[in-house]
């Protein structure tokens, strides 16, 4: 993976699709969890969306740990140490986010299938659990997106160049 773009580093631009894409796939979520209706249109899109996300929530992270080894060989500031713990669990809440909009789908693609047969049970399960996991996910975005930048602009984030000059 590249270390920078056009000399900037590639976390700080891979964060932002995070910050993006995974509140809006958690919405989508919630609103094809409520909605069958809403499902069958929306429901591929929440599934691209969610996609996304997960994957910028991947190079964030590994592009994190790369700028981590670059401006802290030594010692680590505790504010970039709390938004690593932050955005390492990211990734799991990403994932989880990604597995309820696919049960989302295929359980909606069965019930479609079987043109009513199955049981209502399992399909609420799941959009309960899928409701709960997009909240969950969205805060955690919101607060790894805050600890990273209040480690940023409060300093310790700064390049290792801008510290020794200031």
């Amino acid at each position: 993976m590249p270390e920078s773009v056009l000399g900037l580093p590639v976390h700080p631009l891979v964060v932002h699709g995070v910050v993006v894409l995974m509140p809006l796939a958690a919405i989508l979520t919630i609103v094809i969890a409520v909605s069958p209706d809403r499902r069958a249109r929306l429901g591929w899109l929440t599934w691209i969306l969610t996609s996304a996300g997960l994957a910028s929530t991947y190079v964030a992270t590994q592009s994190g740990a790369n700028l981590e080894e670059q401006l802290f060989p030594k010692v680590m500031p505790l504010s970039v140490a709390d938004h690593k713990s932050w955005g390492g669990s990211t990734l799991w809440f990403a994932v989880a986010l990604w597995l309820a909009v696919t049960a989302l789908l295929l359980i909606d693609w069965d019930r479609r299938r079987r043109q009513g047969i199955s049981s209502s049970v399992l399909p609420t399960v799941v959009a309960v659990v899928a409701i709960l996991v997009a909240m969950a996910a969205a805060g955690q975005v919101l607060v790894t997106g805050w600890t990273g930048a209040q480690s940023r602009w409060s300093g310790a984030a700064s390049p290792v160049e801008e510290q020794r000059h200031a």
